[in-house]
């Protein structure tokens, strides 16, 4: 197994050796006729359009590597024009230049920041106005504090009915246990009279001395009942009487509880709030950012203004392309900026030149060598390629630049 792993590996390496040393040759632009019969008109035309083509490619690449060579030429010497400038016109440009890049610096800033409020919350204070908010706010304010105190008297007057309700089942039970003691009263005296009138008649005795103190006795305890039960049911009377009120009360401060919670309800769901407090802390973070917005929009205006300053001071200078510079103030106040630049613009230019010189010499000229090769080896077609080839100028000389 050991040996086979070591065979698959090797194997892979110079699978990716061959292809690595395939990749290297990519750039090389082959022609190969081996397989093409140029006798055939069909293959002929085919293979003549097809380095047509190539040099057609080649071309427009080539005029966009040149349109891009000359933008950074033209960078290139406008920071020969600006090192060459007098002190005096010099220290000028810097002074706008570090005006742009404070500016730029601030901008840099204000969107690093962390902002304390969101797009949409902004926007929502935005929709209503801000002296609506504010209005809003105190009026939430204002319907919690009566809403705190209508729950409180709701509270309180649901204690004083039940302290009726309490004292009206004691009522209940006054005029109850009343109407027993007077049954109980009643069974007394008669089991009095029985008892006396059975005495009287088994002892001869005479007992109607006797019966007077029970009577009496037995009425004054039916007066005390009686009275107390009429007390209570009177003072039953008075508590039904109060609790009806109470009970009318209590519907009034309900309606103006669910009125005052309905009215919060809302207002929390229109500002998407919990109270008012969150909602005056909404009206002040906006206040915050409104303010970070409009510091930020005069920046903004201020850097125009020093961008189009600039931009003006170097256009009278000559500079070719002024609006460049306003992006890269760096490399105008700081001399190793400025040859970083210098270094990055010339391998760009070189690179472009290389793109260049490849498009143009080995895809654009190799293809017109292979046409020229195939006039010279068969000039029985010679015409006819060079009427395909025509054709070809008198297009590209039509082509948009």
């Amino acid at each position: 197994m050991g040996f086979l792993d070591l065979f698959r590996r090797k194997k892979t390496r110079r699978t990716e050796f061959e292809e690595a040393e395939s990749y290297e040759n990519w750039n090389d632009i082959v022609y190969d006729r081996q397989d093409v019969d140029l006798d055939d008109p069909a293959q002929r035309r085919e293979y003549v359009e097809s380095c047509l083509q190539q040099i057609e490619d080649a071309q427009r690449e080539l005029d966009a590597l040149q349109a891009e060579y000359r933008v950074v030429t033209s960078h290139l010497r406008d920071m020969e024009e600006i090192d060459a400038l007098p002190e005096e016109e010099r220290r000028e440009i810097n002074r706008m230049a570090l005006r742009v890049q404070e500016n730029e610096d601030r901008r840099s800033e204000y969107k690093r920041r962390e902002s304390n409020i969101t797009e949409d919350e902004y926007e929502r204070v935005e929709r209503y106005g801000i002296d609506h908010i504010r209005t809003a706010a105190r009026t939430m304010r204002e319907a919690e504090t009566y809403f705190a105190k209508v729950k409180s008297d709701l509270k309180r007057l649901f204690q004083e009915h039940q302290a009726y309700l309490y004292r009206r089942e004691e009522l209940d039970n006054s005029v109850e246990n009343a109407h027993r003691f007077t049954v109980i009263a009643c069974g007394v005296l008669a089991v009095v009279l029985i008892a006396l009138f059975i005495v009287s008649r088994i002892y001869k005795l005479n007992t109607v001395a006797a019966y007077l103190p029970v009577l009496g006795l037995v009425v004054l305890m039916l007066y005390l009942i009686k009275k107390r039960e009429t007390e209570a049911i009177q003072e039953r009377k008075t508590i039904n009487r109060a609790i009806i009120r109470l009970i009318q009360l209590q519907n009034r401060v309900k309606i103006r509880y669910v009125n005052t919670k309905n009215l919060l309800d809302y207002e929390c769901l229109k500002y998407q709030v919990r109270n008012s407090g969150d909602l005056a802390d909404l009206y002040n973070r906006y206040m915050g950012e409104r303010a970070e917005r409009r510091r930020m929009a005069r920046a903004l205006r201020e850097m125009d203004a020093s961008d189009r300053e600039l931009v003006n001071c170097l256009r009278r200078l000559r500079i070719r392309d002024p609006e460049i510079w306003t992006k890269q103030t760096a490399a105008l106040l700081d001399h190793n900026e400025e040859v970083e630049l210098r270094h990055e613009l010339v391998s760009q230019r070189q690179s472009l030149r290389s793109r260049m010189d490849y498009n143009q010499e080995v895809v654009a000229g190799n293809a017109r060598a292979e046409i020229e090769d195939i006039v010279a080896r068969y000039p029985a077609y010679a015409q006819e390629i060079l009427d395909m080839v025509d054709r070809y100028e008198r297009r590209e000389s039509n082509y948009p630049k």
